[in-house]
Order: C-alpha cells, then sequence, then structure tokens
C-alpha cells in the first residue's frame, strides 16, 4: 500500500511539474508579444545568474529534508523533525539573504560583464525571490518526508499563474516608461510569484504540522551538509554552463560585429527554447518513475531487469521526442509565425532559422535527462557530472571560436555539440557497466524509420501559404502516417503502448483487432 502510496505521490508531482513548465513555456511566448525579441534577450541575460544561485543555495533542500524527515518517522521520532525543519530554516533564511545580497552588490559588475550596463535594474527586481525559494523548499522538504507531494505540485502551478498575470501586466503597464523598465516589471513579478508560492505551502505547512508541533522536542544527529552538498553539486552543472553562456554570448556577438546582440541572444534562449523545451517536458515525465525502479533492480542484482527498465525508457523518449523533432526542424517557419507574429520579419526569420537548426535538441536532450536519470538510478552519479562537465566545456570552446564568425548559429549548434556528446560519453559508461542491449537498437532503427516516413509525408505541407493549414496538415499527416509506420513495424509492445498517453484505451481498441492478443 504504501509503495502504491509513492507512486501516485510521484506521478502527482509530475504532473505538476509538467502542467507548470508548459505554462511557464506559454508565459515565455506571451512576453515575447509584449516586450519583443530585445526585451525577451535582457530578461534572458538575468536568468542563468538567478539559477546559479538557487543551485548554490537552495535547490538541495527540498530533497535534503525529505530525506532526513522521512528517516526520523521511520524510527518513530516525529518531535526530532521539530529540530531538523528549524534548522534548516535558519540557514535557509541565511543562505537566501547572502544570494540576494550578493545579486543586488553584484549587479552591476554583471551587467556590465553582459555589455548591458542598463541591465543591473533586472538583477535587483529578481534579488528577492532567492529568499522565498529557499524558505519555501524547508516546507515543501517538510511535505515530501511525510509523502505528501500536493503542496509541492500545487505551489508550483501557483506560481506560474502569478508569475504569468502579474509579469504580462507589469511589462505591458511599464512599456511605455521604457523597455528596460518593462523587463524590470516582469522580474518583479517573478519576485511576488514565488513570495506567493512560499505563503502557499507555508499556510498548508502551518495547519497540518499541528499536531507534530505538540510532540516533545527530541535531538537529531541527522547533519545537513553531508547530504545537501552532493545533491548540491548534481545540480549544479547546468545552471553554471548557462551562466557562462548569457556572459560569454552576447559579448562574442558584438565582437562579431552583431549590431542585436541581445535581440539574438534573447531569440535563442527565449522563443526558440521554449518551444523545444515544452516536447522535452513531455518525454522527460517517463524519467520519473525510473529511478526508483532501477534503483531497486540494482539493489537485487537484477541486470536483466535494469537493461529492460533502460531500453523501455530510453524507446519511450524517443518514440514521443521523435514527431516534435521533425515537427519543429520541417515546419518551423509555420510555428514561429503563429506563435510570434509581434517579431519583426527578420526576427521570425532568424527564430525559424534556428529552431529548424536546434530541433534535435528535442531528441537529445530528452534521451539525455533520461539517460541521467537511470544512471543516477543505479548510483552512478559522478560519471553523470562528469560527462556532462567534458560536454559544457565543448559548447564553450566553439562558442570562443566560432559566435565571432557565424554569428548566433554557432550557439546553437554548440548546445547540440554539449547534448550529443554528454549523451554518448553517458551511454558509452552504461553499455560498460550493464553490457549492450541489440533489442534497443532493434527498437531505435523502426521508431528512425518511422520518422523519416513521417518526415516525407509532412514535406508538402510546407507548400500551404497559410501557416495555420499547413500545420494542420503537418499535423494530422505526419502523425497518423508516425502511428501508422509504428504499428506496421510493431515497434511498440503492449506494455509499453500502455505507458503513452491514452494508452490503456488505445491498448484495448488495439486488443479488438487483434493487433494484441486479449490475455
Amino acid at each position: 500500500m504504501k509503495r502504491r502510496t509513492i507512486a501516485q505521490g510521484a506521478i502527482l508531482l509530475a504532473i505538476c511539474s509538467i502542467a507548470a513548465k508548459l505554462l511557464g513555456g506559454a508565459y515565455r511566448i506571451a512576453l515575447t508579444y509584449v516586450m519583443g525579441a530585445e526585451g525577451i534577450g535582457y530578461y534572458q541575460l538575468v536568468f542563468p545568474f538567478f539559477a546559479l544561485l538557487l543551485a548554490i543555495t537552495s535547490n538541495a533542500i527540498p530533497l535534503t529534508l525529505s530525506r532526513q524527515i522521512s528517516a526520523e518517522l521511520s524510527r518513530d521520532r516525529g518531535g526530532a523533525v521539530r529540530a531538523i525543519v528549524r534548522k534548516a530554516a535558519l540557514y535557509a533564511v541565511f543562505a537566501g539573504a547572502v544570494g540576494a545580497t550578493v545579486t543586488v552588490l553584484l549587479s552591476r559588475l554583471m551587467a556590465n560583464a553582459q555589455s548591458q550596463a542598463g541591465v543591473y535594474i533586472c538583477y535587483i527586481a529578481i534579488a528577492p525571490a532567492i529568499v522565498f525559494v529557499a524558505l519555501a523548499g524547508v516546507f515543501k522538504g517538510w511535505f515530501l518526508g511525510h509523502g505528501n507531494t500536493m503542496p509541492s505540485g500545487v505551489s508550483q502551478i501557483v506560481e506560474v499563474f502569478v508569475k504569468f498575470g502579474l509579469g504580462l501586466l507589469f511589462a505591458y503597464l511599464l512599456m511605455p516608461r521604457g523597455l528596460m523598465q518593462a523587463v524590470a516589471g516582469a522580474l518583479i513579478a517573478v519576485s511576488i510569484s514565488e513570495f506567493v508560492s512560499l505563503l502557499t505551502v507555508f499556510i498548508w505547512y502551518a495547519v497540518s504540522a499541528k499536531d507534530e508541533r505538540r510532540l516533545p522536542p527530541l535531538s537529531t544527529e541527522y547533519k545537513f551538509f553531508p547530504t545537501f552538498l552532493p545533491i548540491t553539486a548534481s545540480g549544479f552543472i547546468f545552471p553554471l554552463i548557462a551562466f557562462i553562456d548569457s556572459v560569454m554570448v552576447v559579448n562574442l556577438l558584438i565582437k562579431g560585429g552583431v549590431s542585436d546582440a541581445v535581440s539574438q541572444y534573447g531569440i535563442l534562449t527565449g522563443p526558440v527554447a521554449s518551444v523545444i523545451n515544452m516536447p522535452i517536458v513531455l518525454a522527460m515525465s517517463i524519467s520519473v518513475a525510473i529511478v526508483p525502479a532501477v534503483a531497486s533492480a540494482m539493489a537485487g542484482y537484477d541486470v536483466v531487469s535494469v537493461k529492460q527498465k533502460t531500453a523501455t525508457t530510453l524507446k519511450m523518449c524517443l518514440m514521443i521526442a521523435m514527431p516534435f523533432f521533425l515537427g519543429g526542424a520541417i515546419m518551423s517557419r509555420q510555428v514561429v509565425g503563429i506563435l510570434y507574429p509581434s517579431l519583426s520579419q527578420s526576427h521570425r526569420d532568424l527564430t525559424a532559422y534556428l529552431l529548424s537548426l536546434t530541433a534535435i535538441n528535442v531528441l537529445l536532450l530528452s534521451m539525455l535527462e533520461a539517460l541521467d536519470a537511470i544512471l543516477q538510478g543505479l548510483g552512478r552519479l559522478r560519471p553523470v557530472l562528469i560527462n556532462i562537465s567534458v560536454g559544457g566545456a565543448l559548447k564553450i570552446l566553439i562558442e570562443l571560436i566560432f559566435v565571432p564568425r557565424w554569428g548566433i548559429a554557432a550557439s546553437g549548434v554548440s548546445s547540440i555539440v554539449f547534448y550529443l556528446a554528454a549523451f554518448t560519453l553517458n551511454g558509452i559508461y552504461y553499455n560498460k557497466l550493464v553490457g549492450k542491449n541489440a533489442k534497443l537498437f532493434k527498437s531505435i532503427s523502426k521508431i528512425s524509420l518511422s520518422g523519416a516516413i513521417m518526415s516525407v509525408v509532412m514535406l508538402p505541407g510546407v507548400l500551404i501559404r497559410n501557416n495555420i493549414w499547413s500545420l494542420v496538415y503537418a499535423v494530422c499527416a505526419g502523425a497518423t502516417a508516425y502511428i501508422v509506420s509504428l504499428l506496421v513495424m510493431r515497434a511498440v509492445e503492449q506494455k509499453e503502448m500502455q505507458m503513452l498517453p491514452l494508452g490503456n484505451k488505445l491498448t484495448r481498441l488495439l486488443k479488438k483487432t487483434g493487433y494484441y492478443k486479449s490475455i
């Protein structure tokens, strides 16, 4: 019964996370409509430094606390939880305050390093959010330690909705005062949304923890940092690389003679990244359940089960990501025309070009995230960090050499090399660990062939001048060809079909047709 409750909680949290990320992507699209390419460029310049500070100060708090609290509860020491929460709250306030202060003090230095002196007010606008995120993590950790994922999921949704509404409102109202003021207004909305998220989870905690607070206080033997630091390290590499990018790319574009460097950086990290990340969220949702399953199989030395679960996960991620990759690569002009009509023609052309160029990242990042989750489930965190670091170093090297010569496209290519290198190194390490899987390679070839057939069927849609009808044709015809091809080649087994959205209904339908034998 407990295992089922944990599984349901993981699914609920995954659903909320997916919904929040999809809403976040929609928000960036809407914000681009209000502020344009240059405005979203300024907006995106601030977030890598913000994300880096969160990775250092607070991202590991919920998971660290949840592990320690669940351990105390398993020993029937509920009174010790109070000490854990109190110490964590003190740390969160201190770390958050230090992070916010550092952001304010370095705001002008960071803005100058990015060759955009006016951006300093944007750093100041988002600084308070660091305190709110850190403190909210304490209460989320308390709930997760008690096996309750609902507050964490709900607070994510609340945060995105508040940011969506206030961000667009503030940006719109402040646009007459200047673009930088509008960007700062949108970032003030981020701080407010994080405060509302904190308030939501705190009130929930105050009501839920009444009985626990009445227990006699007990000391705890658990120490915060021995657990906190490894978790922090695991989430540090991606924000660090994004931060280095935010300082380098604009300066390199300016060095190469690009007059609208901020706009081009904003297009790549805003509109293009938003379109690419949406389907990645769907593919990555499959990885949520694989870590405990793989860890359980490895604990029982069941290598066959590990290989089977890994193959199924990678196969399903590839199957979901493939049509989105092809759609982004082939129909980029239509997608951009529909989602970003407010951009100038030159910026729409650049966005479409970058989207078609980097659409393959839908595949690469989906597979990379899945394989990272699998290796972490096997307890191999250090090789994952090393491989990602190698990929990140290649990305930075490529940008240093080629961005001044090739422009923003070189940054897009560097991201492809980054994900491809990290995934390849992880794949080599995984094969050495558990052995090759011939069945997986056969499945990948079937999915790839189905994707090739889909792309051929989609191509006539490019000739349709109306963007909406062009995309409707591509989606309907391409999806039909893709699904039929997968079924004809029997690329999907019954248990894998059930993992897909509406999978149970599709399985029942296919059983009636005789495709799957009824059991």
